[in-house]
């Protein structure tokens, strides 16, 4: 039985973070011990020509909308009383998955197959958490 499961979502994609969110509480559906910790990672802009034109706090303040946005997100879709814990990450995405599931000792990572909705393979992201993680994954079509 899974207790605490961190859930990958895409704010850029919410009808996929919804499936997602589904499919983690059908999994808990008889778990009154499950925790949810649901992540979203914000890649950080690498481009030094983007970057010179963007706000000084312009890392910080995408950071605190996506805050905002998964807060809004999970209260209209977890069931009230369930236990959320909202992570947003600034970085690499994979690197991010794998830090927090080792850091939050969480049971099974669960994660898209792809951020896009008609890939016909994994991401190199979703590869990527598989290859470098200890953690069991349920990877999502």
């Amino acid at each position: 039985m899974y207790n605490k499961i961190l859930i990958a979502i895409d704010l850029t994609d919410l009808k996929s973070a919804k499936y997602a969110v589904d499919t983690a509480l059908q999994i808990t559906a008889n778990n009154p011990n499950a925790v949810y910790r649901v992540a979203s990672i914000i890649e950080p802009v690498d481009n030094s020509l983007i970057s010179a034109f963007l706000p000084k706090n312009f890392d910080k303040e995408v950071v605190a909308e996506a805050n905002q946005k998964l807060h809004d997100f999970t209260k209209a879709h977890f069931p009230t009383g369930s236990k959320v814990q909202h992570i947003v990450a600034y970085g690499t995405i994979y690197e991010e998955i794998c830090r927090i599931a080792e850091e939050k000792a969480v049971d099974l990572i669960l994660m898209l197959a792809s951020s896009k909705p008609n890939a016909k393979g994994l991401s190199s992201n979703t590869v990527k958490v598989a290859r470098n993680s200890t953690k069991p994954i349920l990877v999502l079509r």
